[in-house]
């Protein structure tokens, strides 16, 4: 996120101010006037009063000067530096974050191997960076994010795509595609869980002989692959007793803590069993640990169990349609049913349970034989108050998890002001391409630059105008890429005519501020375009509405993103005077406008 600030560095002259000394058309530094001595010059015949004529000529000035402003900056090189500069700090950003956070969790037993190859790989990365930075600093950058990019952040996105293929009952692409990731990663748990995966499909398909054969091999291991393919199991056949008192013979406390995901078999058989009060006395036990797992996709999980089996189905709706959207529709419409039955809509349960197609319910064909088969429930004659409470705080959670948590993970799809935004963006760039090249500073400035003596002078348009143009490809992805992280979680909090008028406040008032600032000598800043301050404006409204959700709503999960924030905030400050071609003045301008007013905004919203 960058306002690219062409012409910072060596401060050139503004072609445009009147008064510049170099100016032909300064009336300060004209040269005495010899017309006496030289001969009449009628090469271009035209009057001395023809105006027209003259701003003809005045705007080829004009543009002859950009270009020689831009002659005299860094050229295609310079910028391929500062681009291999913030490669280098992205680097050992995540690098050194990762070891820091691997040492604080590497004292849990069962993941212990998993997150020391995490910080295995993020050390080499760092080291070769190290030595390439002393050795050849100019290709550091370059290397070392290749690196970071090969061996951490295509693992992550790869483990990641794993899951939810998983979670989708997909298992035969999930575990080619894991296997496909151990090549990337030395992580032993990643071979271990390729393997469930294929015994899951093995399962999915009606085969249990192979998962038996495991079972048989390595139950003397209690290996986590052994434990998960015997809880699949029981859950494929909808064996929940025996599921149950497995779980509770064979597995202590400390053993579920550490297999987060064996927490959730445990409350699916608590819940199909009809025990609702342990199900939510486990669920509030184990609340915490869900809730750092798996980017909290178990927590969603252990949500819908409680809801559905207690007839929330209000919470039901949120949750697949929010955290949980990226099930299959079958999922969806058997917790949608589940949730109808226990709520007392038995016949409306019974018709959506039968509507679901045989050749779909894969792992769930059982459960739904078991559900037709059982007399309901009611939750309003099982719970305890104390069960109650835990209800209503679960709620809670839920209302705090939907408006505070990162929405972009499943809201990016219909955050339609922030797309609309980024197409914007993609047009005003395709015509900076048609007509010269976004690299251009002639098209820029005709398309709207912002020159802050200019702006002064009457042009005021080039405030919003500049905010729409980017310097070369890289500057556009980088802002791009963070509107579409953080703009559909304001976007949602805000409403989208409140986010837009934010998005232009930001944008519009921190290039007033970059003019103003340069005006009065407090900024070098010549010719500057980049929706960065928009952007960051963004940034400091998510500020805004997570701080007023800690401190109106005590939400903890508001507390934990505004914490995260405000380390984005310190990195881009550090990031932003580390680089001279960054406007410092319009990003923390931006952050500051979008802080104010999405203060205001989110108090009428």
């Amino acid at each position: 996120m960058s306002h690219l600030n062409i012409c910072a560095a060596t401060r050139p002259y503004n072609p445009y101010n009147p008064y510049n000394p170099y100016n032909p058309y300064n009336p300060y530094n004209r040269e005495p006037d010899n017309s006496h001595n030289r001969e009449p010059d009628n090469s271009h015949n035209r009057e001395p009063d023809n105006f027209h004529n003259r701003d003809r000529v005045l705007d080829r000035v004009m543009v002859e000067k950009v270009n020689n402003a831009y002659s005299s900056q860094p050229d295609r090189q310079s910028l391929l530096m500062d681009i291999n500069q913030l490669l280098l700090w992205i680097v050992c950003t995540s690098c050194i974050l990762n070891i820091i956070v691997g040492i604080r969790r590497a004292s849990i037993s069962d993941s212990a191997l998993y997150i020391r190859s995490w910080m295995i790989v993020s050390g080499l990365v760092l080291a070769i960076t190290a030595v390439l930075y002393v050795r050849t600093p100019d290709n550091a950058g370059w290397i070392g994010g290749g690196l970071w990019g090969l061996l951490i952040l295509m693992p992550i996105l790869g483990f990641r795509l794993m899951n939810q293929l998983a979670y989708q009952e997909r298992f035969g692409a999930a575990s080619r595609l894991g296997k496909l990731l151990c090549w990337l990663h030395p992580a032993q748990n990643w071979r271990q869980f390729a393997e469930l995966l294929d015994t899951l499909e093995q399962l999915k398909q009606g085969s249990t002989a192979e998962a038996t054969a495991i079972i048989n091999r390595d139950k003397t291991t209690n290996r986590p692959l052994v434990r998960h393919t015997i809880a699949t199991l029981y859950k494929m056949e909808a064996r929940w007793q025996e599921l149950r008192e497995w779980i509770e013979t064979n597995l202590s406390q400390t053993a579920l803590e550490h297999d987060p995901r064996l927490i959730l078999y445990y409350l699916r058989a608590l819940g199909e069993m009809g025990d609702l009060n342990r199900v939510l006395a486990q669920l509030d036990q184990f609340e915490r640990i869900l809730e750092r797992s798996d980017r909290g996709i178990n927590q969603s999980q252990a949500y819908l169990f409680a809801f559905a089996f207690c007839g929330q189905k209000d919470q039901v709706v949120q949750l697949l349609t929010g955290p949980l959207a990226f099930y299959p529709k079958y999922i969806r419409q058997f917790w949608l049913a589940t949730a109808d039955w226990a709520a007392g809509d038995v016949e409306e349960a019974r018709q959506q349970l039968l509507a679901i197609s045989p050749r779909h319910t894969g792992l769930y064909h059982h459960a739904i034989q078991a559900r037709l088969s059982q007399s309901p429930i009611n939750p309003d004659t099982v719970l305890t108050q104390h069960s109650r409470q835990i209800l209503a705080r679960l709620i809670l959670n839920l209302h705090h998890q939907l408006r505070y948590g990162a929405r972009e993970m499943f809201l990016g799809s219909r955050a339609y002001t922030t797309w609309g935004i980024i197409g914007l963006n993609l047009i005003v760039f395709g015509l900076e391409i048609k007509f010269g090249g976004s690299e251009n500073p002639q098209v820029l400035y005709e398309l709207g630059a912002l020159v802050p003596q200019e702006v002064l002078d009457g042009a005021w348009w080039r405030l919003l105008t500049s905010t729409f143009l980017h310097f070369g490809f890289l500057h556009l992805f980088m802002n791009m890429l963070g509107l579409y992280i953080l703009g559909p979680f304001v976007e949602y909090a805000l409403s989208w005519w409140r986010y837009l008028l934010l998005y232009l406040s930001s944008g519009v008032g921190s290039m007033l501020v970059v003019s103003l600032a340069t005006h009065f000598g407090y900024s070098e800043a010549q010719f500057v375009v980049g929706a960065s301050g928009s952007v960051m404006g963004i940034v400091g409204a998510t500020a805004a509405i997570l701080l007023q959700g800690w401190r109106r709503e005590k939400s903890r999960l508001a507390s934990r993103r505004l914490r995260f924030i405000l380390f984005i905030i310190t990195f881009q400050v550090i990031f932003d005077l580390s680089i001279p071609q960054v406007s410092f003045t319009g990003h923390t301008s931006g952050l500051m406008i979008g802080f104010l007013v999405g203060n205001i905004l989110s108090h009428k919203s």
